[in-house]
Parts: structure tokens; sequence; C-alpha cells
């Protein structure tokens, strides 16, 4: 059965959509995997290369250079590790905590794209972009030692990105595009209301006896669910300096998110019928509406990209991403538990990147690439379980084929390492995670490239 071009866009659409789920592996929890041709050369010359569509999402002044339609598909494999090793966590009032004082907190995870690039003409082109611009997946024990901080943290986005692009001059091409982006959080993790117990007993006078109902171990249970539809814009240029040379300048907007959605707490039996804790169980941990509203990074991206010879290309860029717009996770309650603010301190961070592509006479090319990625968080003292965020190295590799005159197959792998990351956090239910991890991550990606 021949299936139409408007069926095949519908159908590789729907695969897209249906098989998000993320994981972060760039800095805070940014996700740099939008193009398994891109990874092959560790997303170096990422605004200046223009090789597919996904140029859409990386500089949209390249869809220029798209002869005639093409559409691309891809999926990206990530597998990541964060194995933690306790190094004396406490609860809040100095005591250790009775846990599982080892866990990996990584979770294997499947980040789709597509993109499409429509010619209007030789020097207009329309496209759209659907990818996963950021994400979180990073799930615990639920008796692991960090538990007051975390137990899982879900983060899934959905960024659909139509653009244009017009070649202004024959060396200079100008694009822009708009952004609706989807955002849907979930974070959970454990309420240590034995030290709340102790803690509030204190803070009033009165004797700790009265807590005796309420021992160490006795937990209840947070979990927030939010969220949010916005909109941003990028734009980006590339300039043809010689017939082997050009280079790509691209900025992306900052997109600020209102997320709306439900709080549910547990708590245990035993909680309440403490007299003077009883009232503020009733107060501040009852289920409620929640709104949080978290400002994702802008960035800037330059690019260059060289045709060292008729077989070798090299590459280079240099990303600048704002985390430090997220200098906290604020969450508004709609009770009398007010607010809750989880500091972050994140920091803007640099990515640069190299690579090279070598095309051979036959069906064939390869690709390599080395990037480093500045972490965001600032010290062991902001950094979150729920993203042990430290720097990374990235090792890549990739390889076409060409099917036949239309069709293309990409893909890439990446090994990334990560320097021993260490967390001395106070967080949740005031209590102290002091640890480091060992974190590590592979990355498999391919993509199919449909000219028509």
């Amino acid at each position: 059965m021949k299936l139409s071009h408007s069926k095949v866009l519908a159908l590789t659409l729907a695969s897209s959509l249906s098989l998000i789920s993320t994981a972060s592996y760039s800095a805070a929890f940014g996700i740099a995997e939008n193009s398994a041709l891109g990874l092959g050369n560790a997303f170096a010359g990422g605004a200046a290369s223009a090789e597919d569509a996904s140029t859409i999402w990386y500089n949209p002044a390249g869809m220029t250079r798209i002869k005639g339609n093409q559409v691309v598909q891809g999926v990206h494999l990530i597998a990541p590790s964060f194995d933690y090793d306790d190094e004396g966590s406490t609860t809040a009032l100095g005591g250790p905590i009775a846990a599982d004082t080892a866990e990996d907190g990584g979770r294997f995870a499947v980040v789709p794209n597509f993109f499409y690039v429509h010619s209007l003409s030789n020097d207009l082109k329309v496209g759209v972009g659907i990818n996963a611009p950021f994400g979180l997946a990073t799930k615990y024990g639920n008796d692991w030692v960090g538990k007051y901080h975390t137990i899982e943290a879900e983060i899934v986005t959905v960024n659909v990105n139509p653009a244009i692009a017009w070649q202004a001059t024959p060396d200079l091409s100008l694009g822009f595009g708009v952004n609706i982006q989807y955002i849907e959080a979930t974070l959970n993790n454990k309420i240590d209301f034995a030290s709340a117990c102790v803690g509030t007993a204190l803070a009033n006078a009165v004797p700790i006896a009265v807590c005796a109902g309420v021992p160490a171990g006795t937990d209840g249970f947070s979990q927030l669910e939010a969220d949010d539809i916005s909109f941003g814009f990028n734009f980006g240029a590339l300039y043809q300096l010689s017939e082997q040379t050009r280079v790509g300048l691209a900025y992306r907007s900052e997109i600020r998110h209102k997320l709306e959605g439900d709080a549910d707490f547990d708590v245990p039996a035993a909680v309440p019928s403490i007299p003077f804790l009883g009232g503020a169980i009733a107060a501040n941990f009852v289920d409620a509406d929640l709104e949080a509203q978290p400002d994702l990074p802008a960035s800037l991206s330059i690019s260059i990209h060289h045709q060292w010879s008729s077989n070798i290309a090299v590459m280079a860029d240099a990303t600048w991403v704002g985390w430090s717009s997220i200098p906290e996770l604020l969450i508004l309650f709609d009770s009398p538990l007010v607010s809750s603010a989880e500091e972050l301190k994140l920091k803007d961070n640099i990515r640069l990147s190299i690579g090279a592509t070598y095309t051979t006479n036959g069906p064939f090319t390869f690709r390599t690439g080395f990037a480093y990625d500045e972490g965001a968080a600032r010290n062991a003292a902001s950094r979150s379980a729920r993203f042990p965020d430290n720097d990374r190295y990235w090792l890549t590799f990739g390889a076409s084929y060409q099917l036949n005159d239309s069709m293309s197959i990409d893909t890439g792998y990446a090994h990334i390492f990560v320097p021993d990351t260490k967390i001395n956090r106070v967080g949740g239910s005031s209590s102290l995670l002091s640890g480091e991890y060992e974190s590590a991550a592979d990355i498999l990606s391919a993509q199919l490239r449909w000219d028509m």
C-alpha cells in the first residue's frame, strides 16, 4: 500500500507524541538530544551546519539550505546513572536516618523528535519542529536516605516550533519561529513527622514526651502535580563567509510558565492526635490546589562550519544558557500552607563543542565530536537530588547511510563522563542530605531523513 505524504506526516507526528518520556542529561534539566545526526558531532556547528530539518530547532535560518521538502523522525534512548553513596545524612534534629544509604536515581528514557521543512520557493521555507527541550526522570527507592528530599521527580515538555526562513541575499539567511510549549511536572517525597513533632514541641515549650506516639520513621507523603502551556520565540541568522565556511547565530527566548495543579498529602494516623500538633497538621497538610511559576531559560548559540576538503568538514559551537532564570522553585498553595520554596541558585552555563565529519565516496558518512557542558549547580549546598547536576564531558560518534536518492538513516552514540559529585544540602523536612554521586550516561540515537 502506498502512503501519501500527508499520511506519512500524520503517522510520524503521532509516533513522536506517543513515545515522549524524558530524562535530563544536559546541564540542570535541559535536553540536548534533538538530532541523531547532530549527536554524532556532539552538536558542534548546530547553528551553522544546517544538514537536515532539525535546523528548525538549532537555527531556523538554516532551512534555506534544505532542498525541496524534508521529514526527519528521530528517537533517542538515554540510559543515565546517578549512583549515590551516603556520607552522614541526618534528620532535622541531627540524628541518623534509618534508610538505604546507597541508591541509583537514574532512569532509562525515550526522547523522540519530529521536524518537517517545506519549500515555498528556493528562497522561502517554512517548517515545524516537535521535540522535548527540557525533561527530568529521577526515581529512588521509597526508603532511601534522601527520601525527605525526593523519591521521584519527572518533568515532561513538548515544544511545537513553527518557523519561517528567508534567503535575504546570496550569502545571508534569516529565520524566525514561535514556540508553543507544554510542561507537566510531578514531584514527590516523604515528610518526617517525627522530627516535625519534636521540633514543634521544643518551639512551643512542650515536653517532647508527648511525641512518643510519633516515633522515628513516622513518615507522611507529599505528591505535587501540575502543568501549563506557554509561548516563546526563536530567531537566527546564517551567513556564508566563503564557499567553504559559514557561521550561524541563534537565540531562543525564555519561556515563562504558570503551572497549576494539585498537592496531595498523606499524614500518618497517629500525627493529628498529638494535641499541640493536630491543628498545625490540619492547617498545613491538607490537599490543595497549587501554582508554580518557573521561567525556563533563554539560550544563545554561535557556530561555525568549515569544509576542510571535499571529504572532511570541521565545526565548532559555543552556547550560553540562562539557567539563573530559576533561582528557586516557588510553589504557592491554595491553603493555609501559603508557599514552599526550594532554593536552587542555578547559574548560567556555557556549552562548548567541536566536531568533524568524513564523507566517503560511497553511501556512508562518519562523524565524531567532543563537548564540555558546564553544570548549572553552584555548589554542593545548592545541588538538588532531583537533578544532581555537575559538569559533563561528551564523547560522541555517528554514522549515516544513504538508502536511496531520497532516504537516509542517521545514527549517533554518546558517552557522557561526569566528575564525582558532592551534595550537602538542607532540604526536605529540614533534613541534611550529605553524600556523593558517581554519574554517567550512554545515549543511542537514530533517525530517518526523507527528502520529498
